[in-house]
């Protein structure tokens, strides 16, 4: 009888430990999925291609390279299409007097020609990654040359409205500088 006690209890506990391991890894599951983001806060990849063109032209288009526009100026139409972090984060780092640099260096125009996005994943709190290229041309009356930049943004909704919410690339070497854009 004994032997039997045992055996039952030892039955008994193998039993509660399944029990126990079975539910955790509903418990897992349940936390693990991916939930749904709310209509309101999802990103379409048109949509976002339409602001990352728009950002690249405000940044990168210089037509005349002996009066380019100023950092203040660029920085000023570029606002929009940043959240504030970014907008901040890209000041810091004097980003938009880059192309102002590059064109009078050269002495030739850019012109971006195309924005290519590549959804990379979506985040939990509705922001998603996407790889990039951008498609310059680099110009005088002379000659003319393509180049494409790559890197890496997120997307996100501020207010019911997009905003780049990071933004970085390698940059690209253009001929006839030492450092690129």
């Amino acid at each position: 009888m004994a032997i039997i006690k045992k055996i039952l209890s030892l039955l008994f506990l193998v039993v509660l430990f399944i029990s126990a391991v079975a539910c955790n890894k509903d418990v897992i599951k349940e936390n693990s999925e991916e939930k749904p983001l709310k209509e309101e806060n999802v990103v379409k990849v048109e949509e976002a291609e339409i602001l990352f063109n728009n950002y690249s032209k405000e940044l990168y288009t210089i037509k005349d390279p002996s009066n380019p526009p100023t950092f203040d100026e660029i920085a000023e139409k570029i606002k929009l299409y940043l959240t504030e972090e970014q907008y901040n984060a890209e000041i810091a780092n004097r980003k938009f007097q880059m192309p102002e640099l590059v064109s009078k260096q050269i002495n030739k125009s850019i012109e971006v020609q195309d924005v290519k996005l590549e959804e990379q994943r979506k985040n939990g709190d509705g922001k998603i990654d996407y790889l990039y290229t951008t498609t310059f041309k680099v110009y005088d009356e002379n000659s003319s040359k393509i180049y494409e930049k790559e890197g890496e943004l997120t997307i996100s909704t501020t207010n019911n409205e997009l905003k780049i919410d990071r933004e970085w690339s390698r940059g690209v070497k253009i001929d006839g500088l030492d450092g690129g854009l």
